[in-house]
C-alpha cells in the first residue's frame, strides 16, 4: 500500500517543474542519476555503448526529451538522432519518443521526423509514452510498416494498458517487432491494471502469443520471474532478446548474455534527464531513501 501511495507520488512529481529544478541543481543528484544516465552528452553515451558493444551486448540509445513544444527543439532532437545513426553500428538501435520530435506541435511534422530516421536507421524503436499517446502510437507504427515494410522498426507496448492484448492481436497483421514493458507512467485506474499480480499476468499472456506469432520480440524486464518463465518455454534463443534499462540488474543481463541469449541495453542519455529519472524511482521506491540520503546528509 505505501509503496503504490510512493510510487503515485514520484509519478507525480515527474511533471513538477519545482521539484524538477531542485533535483537538476543537486551535485549530489547528478551523481546518483549518472546510474541510470550515460551521461549528457553523444561522446558520453558512445564511451559506454562501445563497452557494452565489446561484451556482445546490443544497445538501443535514447536521446531524453519528450512534450517538446518548440519547432526548434523538435529539429534538434532530430538531427541528434541522425547524427546517433551516423555513429553507431548496424546492430545497434535508436529508441525515440514521439513528442520529442514534435507531436504535441504538429502531428505532421513529428511523422515525417520519424519517417526520415526510419529512412537511414538499421533499427529504430518506437518508444510508448503516456495513454494520451498510445493510439497515435500505434497509428503511426501501422502507417510506417506499410510504407517501409522491409525495415526493422520495434514499438513498445505496455502491459499495465487494459487494451494491449487487443493492440498485440492487432498489430501482428503487421509483421511487427514489439518491445514488451510493464509501463511506467501514472495513468487514470480505469485503463490500467493497478494490481502488480495483474499486470504480470498480462505480461506473461502477451508474452506468450508474441513468442508463437511474431518473428521477433524484444522482452524488456527485469522480473526475475518472468524471465524463469521466458527460460522454461524452451523457445529457439533466435526468436527474442532480453532487455533492460541501463544501471538495472546488468549482472543479471550479463549471465543471461553468457547462457546464450541475445541481451540489450536501453541507454538514454542528454541534460533533460528529469522525467526519466523519477520514473526509474517510481518503479524502485527503495531507490529514494538513498536519494534523501544522500541529498541532506553533510
Amino acid at each position: 500500500m505505501f509503496d503504490s501511495a510512493l510510487r503515485n507520488l514520484l509519478l507525480s512529481l515527474s511533471n513538477n517543474k519545482n521539484f524538477e529544478k531542485f533535483l537538476i541543481n543537486s551535485k549530489i543528484t547528478k551523481k546518483f542519476v549518472n546510474r541510470f544516465v550515460a551521461g549528457y552528452n553523444l561522446d558520453s553515451a558512445l564511451e559506454i555503448l562501445n563497452k557494452l558493444n565489446n561484451l556482445n551486448i546490443r544497445v538501443t540509445l535514447d536521446y531524453l526529451g519528450e512534450s517538446v513544444l518548440e519547432k526548434k527543439e523538435a529539429e534538434k532532437t532530430f538531427l541528434e538522432y541522425m547524427n546517433i545513426l551516423k555513429n553507431i553500428k548496424s546492430e545497434n538501435s535508436i529508441s525515440v519518443k514521439l513528442t520529442s520530435i514534435g507531436l504535441d506541435i504538429d502531428k505532421e511534422m513529428a511523422y515525417n521526423y520519424l519517417k526520415e530516421l526510419v529512412k537511414v536507421s538499421n533499427f529504430i524503436e518506437i518508444d510508448m509514452e503516456s495513454s494520451k499517446y498510445t493510439q497515435i502510437t500505434i497509428d503511426f507504427y501501422k502507417k510506417l510498416k506499410t510504407e517501409f515494410p522491409n525495415k526493422k522498426i520495434a514499438i513498445a507496448i505496455q502491459s499495465y494498458l487494459k487494451r494491449s492484448l487487443n493492440d498485440v492481436k492487432e498489430l501482428l497483421n503487421y509483421n511487427p517487432i514489439i518491445r514488451l514493458v510493464k509501463g511506467a507512467y501514472k495513468e487514470p485506474k480505469e485503463i490500467v491494471y493497478e494490481k502488480k499480480v495483474d499486470v504480470d499476468k498480462n505480461y506473461i499472456e502477451i508474452l506468450k502469443l508474441l513468442l508463437e506469432k511474431s518473428n521477433y520480440t524484444l522482452i524488456a524486464t527485469h522480473d526475475e520471474k518472468i524471465i524463469n518463465f521466458v527460460k522454461k518455454m524452451n523457445i529457439n534463443k533466435e526468436k527474442f532478446e532480453f532487455q533492460m534499462l541501463y544501471g538495472i540488474k546488468f549482472d543479471l543481463l550479463l549471465q543471461l548474455k553468457n547462457e546464450g541469449y541475445k541481451t540489450a541495453i536501453y541507454l538514454p542519455y542528454g541534460t533533460h534527464w528529469y522525467p526519466y529519472f523519477m520514473r526509474r524511482l517510481a518503479e524502485r521506491p527503495a531507490n529514494l531513501g538513498f536519494l534523501i540520503k544522500n541529498l541532506f546528509s553533510k
